[in-house]
């Protein structure tokens, strides 16, 4: 009997595809505030302009989970690509702060279609058994990008300049530009371009609550993050960026072993454990003291977060209809980037409140909610009840 495995040609395709889209976002995220004060903007301004494609991204979300599920998937993902690739070509062109929101909110329309799109296609090359594995593996494609782009993007910048970096970050959207054409495209199911365009059907109900449970803990990492080298270096550390080092060995660990973990024993072997590790990690933070303890809350952080939106989505989309795996993607990704978004605001309030120890002891609240949360959902779907009921 034939082995089943989620590597086939479509799916390596579609994780390179997924790599160079995230290589090219990577390349700019601390490179494009600096550059809108080049060009005499003020911080506020660099940062608008920084977090303004997450604006776009968040709005086109539901209507392309919905496309999704109606148009050809392929086309619309080449769509993305192309928008994104015009957005840099568009940076390497700006000359003012405003063309370069304009640009900016332009990639955010691309980044929101391509990482929604992107994840339903690589699903559904996967054997039905597998899906939890290939989110897993997908994922790896954004460890890979956070690893090596920022680097590339300063190298870039440093010895040749903005444009030529925007460029450079260009020829690589290029690239999965020409790596998406070689993926065999995916049949409309039947039926569904007939479908009626609604609110309703920009919300999967089988994703809601995973969605509001990645909204908690979303919101719990990007707290963390905007202030932990602040945090780190008022208590004495030094070279506290070593964090996103550790960090990211542990993301690594967690992605190459969650996925079978969710196919082979349920997605709660993840998270349950998942919610004490990222709870231990925020008490070892509220009680930092030296570097070996900030190393310890980073790998508690990666066992902690790490494998959520890949075992959520692959739950989500194990729940859902074949043809209803667009919404899901959707859904899921509106509620982490929501929750990423507004992390950061929170945070800020609180630690101006109650300081940097009392913030992260507080935040295991939410932590332990969405914890809570999941497996509430867990056992009412088994059961048929609450929002499952037949």
């Amino acid at each position: 009997m034939k082995k089943e495995t989620i590597w086939n040609k479509d799916f390596i395709l579609l994780l390179s595809v997924n790599a160079f889209v995230f290589i090219g976002m990577h390349m700019l995220s601390t490179t494009i505030a600096k550059y809108a004060m080049t060009l005499q903007g003020t911080a506020a301004v660099a940062g608008l302009i920084a977090g303004a494609f997450s604006i776009t991204s968040i709005i086109v979300r539901p209507i392309c989970g919905t496309l999704i599920d109606r148009k050809k998937k392929k086309s619309l993902y080449l769509f993305s690509l192309v928008t994104i690739l015009i957005s840099m070509i568009g940076y390497s062109l700006s000359s003012t702060n405003g063309m370069l929101l304009a640009f900016r909110l332009v990639h955010g329309v691309g980044w929101g279609f391509a990482t929604t799109i992107g994840m339903t296609m690589a699903a559904n090359t996967a054997p039905e058994g597998k899906i939890g594995e290939a989110s897993s593996v997908y994922g790896l494609a954004n460890v890979l990008a956070m690893a090596l782009a920022p680097n590339l993007g300063t190298f870039l910048n440093e010895n040749y300049g903005y444009r030529v970096m925007f460029l450079g970050a260009g020829v690589i959207m290029a690239c999965a530009v020409v790596c998406l054409i070689l993926v065999a495209d995916q049949p409309v199911p039947e039926g569904s371009g007939t479908r009626k365009f609604t609110a309703g059907s920009m919300v999967q109900k089988e994703a809601v609550v995973p969605a509001v449970v990645l909204f908690l803990s979303g919101m719990v990492y990007t707290s963390i993050t905007t202030f932990l080298i602040l945090y780190a270096t008022e208590t004495g550390i030094s070279n506290p960026s070593t964090f996103f080092t550790v960090y990211s060995v542990a993301i690594l660990i967690v992605r190459l072993n969650s996925g079978k973990i969710v196919d082979r024993k349920g997605p709660e072997y993840i998270l349950i454990p998942a919610g004490f590790f990222f709870c231990g990690c925020l008490l070892v933070l509220a009680n930092l003291k030296n570097a070996p303890m900030l190393y310890l809350s980073a790998a508690l952080m990666g066992f902690g977060y790490s494998g959520n939106l890949s075992t959520l989505m692959a739950l989500s989309f194990k729940r859902a209809p074949k043809d209803k795996r667009g919404a899901v993607s959707s859904t899921i990704n509106v509620g982490m980037d929501v929750g990423t978004g507004i992390g950061s605001t929170v945070a800020g309030i609180l630690a101006g409140w109650m300081g940097y120890q009392k913030l992260y002891l507080v935040l295991c609240i939410p932590v332990i909610l969405s914890t809570l949360l999941f497996a509430f959902d867990q056992k009412a779907f088994r059961q048929k009840t609450w929002i499952y009921k037949e």
